[in-house]
């Protein structure tokens, strides 16, 4: 599955900073850090209960786990599906 995001040249900014930190920070990412940039590509918290929060953008839907710090599968998924958003 393909898909394309595109946004205007100051959010496309504020996004790939997000992104070149938590691809810094891949070990020892925070979830604040993940849910910022989630919410920065327009993805929407959908739910908020227990010890996940889930986040969609159209039918794509990702479970993050409020620790700290992030397992790293989790932080890999995220930037591998925001690669592929084309953001």
């Amino acid at each position: 599955m393909r898909y394309h995001y595109s946004m205007g040249m100051v959010e496309s900014k504020r996004v790939q900073r997000l992104y070149d930190q938590v691809l810094r920070t891949r070990k020892n990412c925070t979830f604040e850090d993940l849910e910022r940039l989630l919410l920065a590509v327009v993805f929407t918290e959908r739910r908020a209960s227990g010890s996940h929060r889930i986040f969609k953008l159209g039918r794509l839907a990702i479970s993050i786990p409020q620790r700290r710090p992030v397992k790293e599968n989790y932080v890999d998924q995220v930037l591998a599906i925001i690669q592929e958003l084309g953001v």
